[in-house]
């Protein structure tokens, strides 16, 4: 069973970690923080009340749950980031955040899964929250090294705290959105989350990636040079460790296998030029979808009326 209750964080101070106090200060919520958690919930018990399907009633209501929770520390990490002497406690959420995310999955993995296999969008989604969760906590708690942080600076420990908050906030908003678009299709997420700048910025940086990618593939296309072909893969990771995350999580694994699949020919000398092509292929794909978006509707006038797979985002 998934717990309810936050229990208090009182860590105890790294001598390390230079600035930070010993008491833990918890800071209320925003106004702003406040509106978006209660449209938030609003907007779940709205969907949630008019599930008829009594077990998909119950675990969608436990993710959506869970993912409110989330966004309440969150709201907190994100308060902290303006004073430095809160580090200890954020990083201490962050714990909490990873653990609760686990929980999350087992719980996604081992009922409601099960309870969704009549309903493949339903499914789709998630499968699709499972691997997106799962893959952010393998890159901030593994690959990121949040833990074991305290025997940096304190700069640093605030770059990595700042940098995890930031993937966590997309990870769950995304998770939160899909889901609930799964019930209301026409759920204006950028409304829902009162981001729209925010994603704006977010969709304008992946079309800028996408395309500068793009160009560079072009060229490898043209030009199999190995220089070439090295600066071709250095790109490919950048965007699968950066802008990526920016997609909504379908493309992802699509996006990892292709990239893979490159990365592998290129590092093996053998012909990469089919690959390529393939690779292209979906990265113009992706690009045409991610000018659809509807932050973007002033941007690419001309893109179409917009896609419903990228509303979202």
């Amino acid at each position: 069973m998934m717990s309810t209750v936050l229990a208090p964080i009182t860590p105890e101070p790294d001598p390390q970690l230079e600035l930070l106090s010993k008491e833990v200060v918890v800071d209320s919520q925003t106004e702003v923080q406040r509106e978006v958690q209660a449209n938030l919930k609003n907007e779940i018990n709205r969907v949630i009340n008019g599930i008829d399907d009594p077990e998909v009633r119950d675990v969608s209501q436990t993710v959506l749950s869970e993912m409110l929770r989330f966004f309440d520390w969150l709201h907190r990490i994100e308060n902290n980031l303006h004073k430095l002497d809160t580090l200890l406690e954020s990083l201490s959420l962050l714990e909490v955040l990873e653990f609760e995310s686990r929980s999350l999955v087992d719980f996604i993995e081992a009922r409601a899964l099960k309870v969704a296999v009549r309903n493949d969008r339903l499914h789709e989604v998630l499968d699709g929250i499972i691997y997106g969760i799962t893959h952010d906590l393998r890159r901030i708690f593994e690959r990121e090294l949040v833990r074991g942080v305290t025997e940096h600076s304190t700069p640093i420990v605030y770059g990595k705290i700042l940098h995890a908050h930031g993937l966590l906030t997309n990870c769950f908003q995304q998770s939160t959105i899909t889901l609930l678009q799964v019930f209301n299709p026409s759920l204006n997420a950028a409304s829902l989350f009162n981001d729209i700048e925010s994603r704006l910025k977010q969709s304008l940086v992946l079309c800028k990636d996408l395309s500068s990618l793009m160009r560079f593939v072009r060229l490898s296309q043209a030009n199999s040079d190995p220089d070439v072909l090295r600066t071709v893969v250095d790109r490919i990771l950048e965007f699968r460790d950066g802008s990526m995350h920016y997609l909504m999580y379908k493309d992802w694994r699509g996006y990892e296998s292709l990239a893979l699949e490159v990365i592998t020919a290129i590092e093996n000398n053998l012909d990469p030029k089919p690959l390529l092509h393939r690779f292209l292929t979906f990265l113009e794909l992706l690009y045409s979808h991610v000018k659809m978006r509807a932050v973007l509707a002033e941007n690419f006038p001309y893109s179409g009326g917009g896609d419903s797979r990228e509303e979202e985002n």
